[in-house]
């Protein structure tokens, strides 16, 4: 009975808000963690097992927090939680790797400013170095876009309708990303990533989560001890082998949920979820600079450690919560979900 009601209590929380889920939290708690030891370690078959999941994992919990709202209250709020604060840690590593660059005698990323302010509007393939994993919010920003005025068209994922504008969204994704690695914005990887967004809308109107999850668990480790999995690079439009690659990453995704609900009672995986914007910014940044001086596993534990305090320190001042974190209101208020 008491599993019953957990259940239940689950169920009601996921109708009024699904990313106050403890287990969502947790989930990108571990995903961030995977994509930092990811760029830490940077060959070898865990590594490729990572990049065989670690992007389209966010994608699809991304999908399934989603609530569909009108367009431009929609816009207005990604505006203010993905695209300011995305412009804001654009600005302020730029300007980071100027000092540290010139303190260590090196050239830094931009050799003028006419350079940086162009690869600043381009975005995506034109951010190098510190700046690579910034492909990701502009990306999701536009697919989330997309997928709102698609969902006040066709409210339920399960709709026909969703189905074959999905499988034009992947076929358009996989031909252009076969063909062209230029993604200003991360616009090449959108097609893809709305039918993850899709896939995770479809997953949390569908139900059966727990069986979900452990089915993706199962199929993921058959697939890890029978075949070796093909890396995804999602910014250049590398999907692996096509529609195998992919199938497998939401598997793994599935599976990793599973892990995660597991250990959701955990409270640093949690904690980690609801900082894991913070984290995706600047752990590369991190691992840029400090590569040569320390060993990986060090490497590791600073590049998750110093995002938490950066973000520890934006969220005592109104400005860092506003422009950096976006957050609204005084300093209780919640950041809208990653």
């Amino acid at each position: 009975m008491t599993g019953q009601a957990t259940d239940v209590k689950e169920r009601a929380a996921m109708r009024n808000d699904p990313c106050r889920l403890d287990w969502v939290d947790a989930a990108k708690g571990l995903g961030i963690v995977l994509v930092v030891a990811g760029h830490v370690w940077t060959r070898g078959a865990v590594r490729d097992a990572i990049y065989a999941f670690h992007m389209p994992l966010f994608f699809l919990l991304a999908g399934y927090c989603a609530r569909p709202r009108p367009m431009g209250e929609f816009a207005g709020r990604q505006w203010h939680t993905m695209a300011a604060p995305y412009a804001a840690f654009l600005l302020a590593l730029v300007l980071l790797d100027q000092a540290i660059e010139h303190a260590r005698g090196h050239l830094p990323l931009f050799r003028t400013w006419g350079s940086a302010a162009w690869a600043m509007l381009l975005g995506g393939s034109e951010l190098k170095g510190p700046l690579t994993i910034f492909w990701f919010v502009p990306c999701l920003f536009f697919a989330r876009m997309a997928q709102n005025a698609l969902a006040r068209l066709w409210p339920d994922p399960r709709d026909w309708k969703w189905g074959a504008a999905m499988a034009v969204a992947l076929a358009g994704g996989l031909w252009i990303g076969a063909r062209s690695d230029f993604s200003p914005l991360g616009l090449l990887a959108v097609p893809v990533a709305l039918v993850l967004l899709w896939l995770g809308a479809l997953w949390r109107r569908i139900g059966g989560e727990g069986a979900l999850m452990l089915a993706g668990l199962g199929l993921s480790l058959l697939a890890l001890l029978l075949w070796k999995p093909v890396p995804l690079n999602m910014k250049v439009g590398d999907y692996g082998i096509p529609l195998v690659s992919l199938a497998l990453a939401v598997a793994m995704s599935l599976g990793l949920c599973a892990i995660a609900r597991a250990l959701a009672g955990w409270r640093v995986l949690p904690f980690l979820g609801r900082r894991s914007l913070t984290i995706m910014y600047c752990h590369v940044a991190v691992i840029h600079y400090c590569a040569p001086y320390m060993g990986k596993a060090a490497l590791l534990a600073l590049a998750v450690i110093v995002p938490l305090i950066v973000h520890e320190a934006l969220a005592r001042t109104g400005w860092g919560r506003r422009y950096f974190l976006g957050m609204r209101g005084g300093k209780g208020a919640k950041s809208a979900p990653n």
